[in-house]
């Protein structure tokens, strides 16, 4: 529709996605920082892990090899991992992108539909859950009340935690990348990174931040 706006974002950064018939190297999920680029380590199964590399704009899945991939990896993470076959590679280039409104008369947009964020922060599963649960509850209470307050606030209720989780998607970018626009954000990331190291105010607002929508 003609009323709709799309709010579209290249961040200008891509990142190799990979899974690894490996079991996880780390107990956690793990984000490196290295002058070579981002690297990230995250648990699937007791047997496959998932990993992202920094690369290139314009990288294919297949361009680097399975050796020169390892060897990136612990480069980066600053260590051996477990290795294995990589059964999965994909380039991810980070954008986001937000419609608005998320209604339509009695279209209601959630999901991917109404939103894709980079994968930075992971928020896309936690937002769909979160706007099911909104308009589950909205819908319920139109039908069976006859209350459409809900369904009248979807739009304004689901686009106030979008734009809450893209901003978190945005500023872990500017954390984990040197950024193609400007070249003196390593000098902002290192006290950055040393803040959420040494203080528990920071790491809760992280932890807060990370794991809420």
């Amino acid at each position: 529709p003609g009323a709709v706006r799309r709010h579209h974002r290249d961040h200008g950064i891509s990142w190799l996605g990979l899974l690894a018939e490996a079991p996880p190297s780390l107990d956690a999920v793990g984000y490196a920082v290295h002058p070579a680029g981002f690297a990230g380590h995250m648990a699937r199964t007791a047997d496959i892990t998932r990993y992202y590399l920094q690369c290139p704009r314009g990288t294919a899945p297949d361009d680097w090899s399975e050796d020169r991939i390892w060897a990136e990896l612990e480069l980066r993470m600053r260590g051996p991992l477990r290795r294995g076959a990589l059964i999965q590679r994909t380039v991810v280039d980070l954008e986001s992108d937000v419609l608005e409104p998320l209604r339509h008369g009695s279209l209601f947009l959630a999901g991917d539909a109404a939103s894709l964020l980079s994968p930075s922060a992971a928020k896309g599963a936690n937002l769909a859950v979160l706007e099911a649960e909104l308009l589950a509850r909205a819908l319920t209470d139109d039908l069976l009340h006859g209350d459409s307050e809900g369904l009248d606030a979807y739009s304004a209720r689901c686009l106030a935690r979008i734009r809450r989780a893209q901003d978190f998607s945005q500023w872990m970018i500017r954390l984990l990348h040197d950024l193609p626009e400007n070249s003196s954000q390593h000098h902002i990331r290192r006290p950055c990174l040393e803040t959420l190291r040494t203080s528990r105010a920071e790491q809760d607002w992280f932890a807060e931040q990370y794991v809420g929508v």
